[in-house]
C-alpha cells in the first residue's frame, strides 16, 4: 500500500492559505506534536542529492516510523531523566558556541595565527618588571628605567651586555636575553604582536605586558621549520653544580657518543646512561615539538640533523648534556589541517574574547542598548579601593533608582549592578577603582547580552533550531532503541527463546550415512562391479574386497565410511537419494556408493547460526515494535503541505 492505514491524510480546502514559509508550515502532527516541513525538508536533503525524489515515498515511510519511534520515547518519559537534559545540553552548548562569537573575527584570528605559524622569529628581550597592580608611581619609574636601557642600545652598547646588567628575566644568566626561535601562541599576545610587526635587525621601543615592560630585538626570521620527534640521551647538570660534576656529566656523554659511533644501540644507551628517566623507559624518545617549545640549543640541534636516525655530537643546555636522534620530521600542515589545533588554542582565551566582544558590540546595536551615563557615572564617582577591596559596601539609600542598562526588552537596575559589584571585590584587589567598575560593567554586559542571545538562538536560526533537534530525537531513538531492540538482542536467554520458537527457520540440509567404494584402476572396471555384486551379500563385504584386489604394496580399494550432506561436491551426481549400493565414478574412478540410512534435515545448532538469529531477533522485534507503534499513534499528514515539500526538492 502507498500509504499505510495509521497515516491520515488531512485535505485542506483550496481557499485556505498560508501566510508562513513552507520551513514552518506543519507537514504532519503525531500523538499531538508537531513536525514542520522545514525539519522534514533538511533530513531529506541530508541523504539525497538535490532533485532526487525517486525514493521520496520510501523515504517518508522511514521518516515518519523514526518520529513514531521518538513520540514512543517522549510518552515513556525519557526526555525527562537527568541523563538525557545533561547529554542535551552539551551538545546545545558545543554548537551554540559558534554562534556565540563573530565568526569572521574569529575565522580573521585563526588565519593570522597560522600565517605566524608558518614564521619562527629568533627574539631577544630585556625585561623591566611592572606587574598588574602596580602603584603609579612604580609604573612611572619602571617605564623611564625601560627608556633608559633603550638609550644605552641606540647608543651602541651589544644588546646581551645590557639584558645581563638590566634585565629583571631570570633566565638572562643562562641565554643573555635570547629566546631563541618562537612562534606563534608561545609568548603572551602583546609581546606575541610586537615581535611580528618587526623586521629583521628592528629593535622595539617599550613593550607593556603583564610582566612589564620590554625591549625586543629581532635577530633573525626564517620559515617554520616544522615539528619533530627525537629522542635523547641526557647526562644532567643541576644549577649551581661544581666544575668536577660538570666535567663528569660531560666526560660520560662523550664516552656514550663514542658506544654509539662503534655501532651500539641508541635505545639501550639511554634506557642505561640517560638522567632524563622519563624518556629513558621509552628509549630516550620524546614528545613532538617545534621551535619555541625545548631549549633552544637542544631544538636547533635537533632540526640540524638531516634525516631520520641521524644522531648529534654532545649539546650543551641549561640542563646538562644531550645526544639526539632523529625519529621523524612533518612539515607545517595546510590551514584547513592545522585548524582544529589553533582552535583549540584559541578557546579560551583573550583571542576568542576579541570574537565575543565583537559580537556583543553587534547584538547591542541589534537590540537597541540603552546605558544610563548617569547612573554608570554615580559608580565611578562613588566606588573606592575601600568597596574594590571588599571593606566596605555601597550606601543603599544613596544608590540611584531606575535602570542601568536595557536592550530588547531586557532591563537590569542600578542596584542590581551594585550588588554585582560587591560579589566581584576582593582584599587583594588593586585594580584602580574606575577601571574595575568600567571592567565589571562591560563584563555584566557581555555575560548579559550573550545569554540572552543563547536563549533565542532556536528562533533566530532556523538551521540551530533543526540541529538540536536532531540531536534531541537522535538520543531518545536511541535510548529507546536499546530497551525495545539492543538490550534484548543481547540477552541470550530471550535470543535462545526466540531460536527454540524459530529454529524450524533454519533447516539443515539432507544427508545420507554410508560408505563409499572407489577402484583405482579405470581399465579395470569390469572385474570390481561384478566382484563387488557377488561380495555384497555378505557381512564381511569391505575384508573380501581389501582381500580380492589389495596387495602387500599396492592399495587399489579406497573405503569412506562417513556422512555426506546434500550439495557435497565430492558426490556423485547421478545417485537417487536412496537406500541401496549405486554403481557411479567417484574422484574419476569406478566406484560403489552405498547409501545406509537417509538423514532428513534437522534445524541447524544454535551456534552455527548466532550471528544470522541475531540479524533475525532483531529485524523481528523492529517489526513488532512498529506495529505497535503504528497501532497506538495516529499520524496526520497534510497532502498539501506534502505537495509544497515535493515541489520544494525538486526544484532546488
Amino acid at each position: 500500500m502507498k500509504h499505510r492505514l495509521f497515516i491520515i491524510l488531512s485535505v485542506v480546502f483550496s481557499e485556505i492559505t498560508y501566510p508562513q514559509p513552507l520551513n514552518d508550515r506543519v507537514l504532519m502532527v503525531i500523538d499531538n506534536r508537531e513536525v514542520p516541513a522545514g525539519e522534514f525538508i533538511r533530513m531529506y536533503k541530508k541523504t539525497y542529492e538535490t532533485g532526487d525524489l525517486s525514493e521520496f515515498d520510501q523515504y517518508l515511510e522511514q521518516y515518519i516510523i523514526f518520529k513514531l519511534k521518538v513520540t514512543d520515547a517522549i510518552r515513556e518519559g525519557y526526555d525527562t531523566t537527568v541523563s538525557f537534559k545533561n547529554e542535551l545540553q552539551g551538545y546545545r552548548e558545543q554548537i551554540a558556541r559558534n554562534l556565540l562569537t563573530d565568526q569572521k573575527v574569529r575565522e580573521n584570528i585563526l588565519k593570522k595565527a597560522y600565517e605566524r605559524s608558518l614564521k619562527e622569529i629568533n627574539a631577544w628581550h630585556i625585561l623591566i618588571s611592572c606587574p598588574p597592580g602596580s602603584s603609579p608611581e612604580d609604573t612611572l619609574a619602571a617605564w623611564k628605567k625601560t627608556l633608559e636601557v633603550k638609550a644605552r642600545i641606540d647608543g651602541g652598547e651589544p644588546f646581551e651586555q645590557v639584558a645581563r646588567s638590566t634585565s629583571d628575566d631570570p633566565s638572562v644568566k643562562y641565554n643573555g636575553g635570547n629566546l631563541g626561535y618562537i612562534s606563534s601562541f608561545q609568548m603572551v599576545p602583546q609581546f606575541e604582536d610586537a615581535v611580528y610587526g618587526m623586521k629583521k635587525g628592528e629593535i622595539s621601543g617599550p613593550v607593556r605586558t603583564p610582566y612589564g615592560y620590554h625591549i625586543i630585538m629581532v635577530k633573525e626570521i626564517r620559515p617554520s621549520q616544522g615539528r619533530i620527534k627525537v629522542a635523547h640521551i641526557m647526562r644532567s647538570i643541576p644549577p649551581g653544580a661544581s666544575e668536577s660534576t660538570a666535567k663528569a656529566a660531560e666526560d660520560t656523554i662523550k664516552a656514550v657518543y663514542r658506544q654509539l659511533l662503534a655501532g651500539a644501540s641508541f635505545s639501550e644507551l639511554a634506557k642505561k646512561y640517560s638522567d632524563h628517566r622519563e624518556s629513558a623507559v621509552r628509549g630516550g624518545e620524546i614528545n613532538w615539538f617545534g621551535a619555541g617549545e625545548i631549549a633552544p640549543e637542544f631544538a636547533e640541534a635537533s632540526f640540524a640533523l638531516k634525516k631520520n636516525g641521524d644522531i648529534s655530537p654532545p649539546v650543551r643546555t641549561m640542563f646538562g648534556w644531550h645526544i639526539i636522534k632523529r625519529l621523524d620530521l612533518k612539515s607545517p600542515p595546510p590551514y584547513e589541517e592545522a585548524r582544529p589545533q589553533l582552535e583549540s588554542k584559541i578557546d579560551g582565551t583573550w583571542l576568542n574574547s576579541m570574537g565575543v566582544k565583537s559580537l556583543v558590540e553587534k547584538l547591542k546595536k541589534e537590540y537597541n542598548f540603552s546605558l544610563n551615563n548617569n547612573a554608570f557615572n554615580w559608580f565611578i564617582n562613588n566606588t573606592d579601593t575601600l568597596i574594590t577591596k571588599g571593606y566596605s559596601k555601597y550606601d543603599r539609600k544613596m544608590i540611584p533608582a531606575g535602570l542601568l542598562y536595557t536592550f530588547a526588552g531586557q532591563k537590569y537596575s542600578v542596584s542590581e549592578f551594585a550588588k554585582y559589584i560587591e560579589n566581584k571585590t576582593s582584599p587583594e584587589n588593586n585594580e584602580a577603582p574606575e577601571s574595575f567598575v568600567k571592567n565589571l560593567l562591560e563584563s555584566c554586559i557581555t555575560s548579559h547580552v550573550l545569554k540572552y542571545e543563547n536563549s533565542i538562538l532556536e528562533n533566530k536560526y532556523p538551521d540551530f533550531r533543526y540541529l538540536v533537534k536532531e540531536f534531541h530525537d537522535g538520543i531518545l531513538l536511541f535510548e529507546i532503541s536499546s530497551k525495545k531492540v539492543w538490550d534484548k538482542i543481547n540477552d541470550t536467554v530471550l535470543l535462545k527463546q526466540f531460536y527454540d520458537e524459530h529454529k524450524h527457520e533454519f533447516p539443515g540440509k539432507r544427508a545420507f550415512e554410508g560408505t563409499i567404494y572407489a577402484y583405482k584402476k579405470v581399465d579395470k572396471a569390469g572385474k570390481f562391479y561384478p566382484a563387488f555384486d557377488r561380495f555384497s551379500r555378505y557381512p564381511d563385504l569391505d575384508e573380501r574386497l581389501a582381500k580380492k584386489f589389495n596387495t602387500r604394496n599396492d592399495t587399489v580399494i579406497l573405503i569412506h565410511k562417513g556422512i555426506w550432506q546434500e550439495g557435497d561436491t565430492t558426490l556423485p551426481e547421478n545417485i537417487e537419494w536412496k537406500e541401496g549400493y549405486y554403481h557411479t565414478t567417484y574422484s574419476g574412478f569406478p566406484a560403489v556408493v552405498f547409501i545406509r540410512k537417509i538423514m532428513e534435515p534437522v534445524p541447524l545448532p544454535f551456534d552455527q547460526i548466532e550471528g544470522e538469529l541475531i540479524t533475525r531477533f532483531q529485524n523481528y522485534l523492529e517489526s513488532e515494535w512498529i506495529k505497535q507503534l503504528k497501532e497506538k499513534y495516529t499520524v496526520r499528514l497534510d497532502s498539501n503541505v506534502l505537495e509544497e515539500v515535493k515541489k520544494n526538492l525538486k526544484n532546488e
